[in-house]
């Protein structure tokens, strides 16, 4: 880890919020990455009155998206810092990652249209999914895993944390793409130091792979 970072010690359910600042044309967009963890858990009458807009010329972007509001699935997070963080119209930001944008991704389309499409985004990070507790895999046709990191209401409105075992059941899965919901025998750690792999499902829940660079084990089987 750099020598500043976000912690959450119970971090399964605290809301956040993201603001990607972008530079560049479509299909090629830099982004800095801004998040709330660490400073409040994103009241949404503050993110939702944020007007990307106006953000983008208080801040010399040439576009903002504003990522929907998630709530974190592991039970132990840390977050390295990339940067100082930020006051965006009144909400408070910690500066944590940057990453070229999908060439395909729009903002007003957003993570839906990029469903089942891996993607990386570079960020220091330790995600810890204690024993004896739940997650929520996908598994790809290629047989990479990915664990839930984050799911939102904000395409499924009535989503809850207590929905999340039946998940599969709405999800309209990608051909060769499964779900599964398990208890951990043992503790899972991602431990990213530079890139993470990520991908969404169709309800835009993001899910970073365990692949063998940053997973000490594979928990699908």
């Amino acid at each position: 880890m750099t020598e500043k970072s976000a912690y959450v010690n119970d971090a399964r359910g605290y809301a956040q919020g993201e603001i990607f600042l972008m530079k560049g044309q479509p299909a090629s967009l830099d982004a800095q990455v801004f998040n709330t963890t660490g400073l409040n858990q994103c009241p949404p009458e503050l993110f939702d009155a944020i007007d990307v807009d106006a953000l983008a010329g208080e801040t010399g972007s040439d576009t903002v998206w504003k990522n929907p509001r998630r709530f974190w699935m592991m039970d132990h997070l840390t977050i390295a810092l990339v940067g100082e963080p930020r006051d965006l119209q009144g909400l408070k930001f910690n500066f944590v990652a940057r990453m070229q944008m999908p060439v395909n991704f729009t903002p007003g389309a957003g993570q839906a249209a990029l469903a089942y499409r891996p993607g990386q985004i570079s960020r220091v990070s330790t995600y810890e999914f204690l024993a004896g507790r739940p997650v929520f895999l996908l598994r790809s046709p290629e047989g990479v895993t990915w664990v839930l990191q984050t799911y939102t209401n904000h395409k499924a409105s009535d989503l809850t944390e207590a929905d999340l075992p039946t998940l599969g059941d709405r999800l309209e899965l990608a051909g060769g793409w499964q779900f599964k919901a398990k208890t951990l025998d043992r503790d899972l750690i991602l431990d990213t130091n530079g890139m993470a792999h990520i991908v969404a499902d169709d309800l835009e829940n993001m899910y970073q792979g365990c692949t063998g660079d940053v997973a000490n084990f594979d928990p699908w089987d």
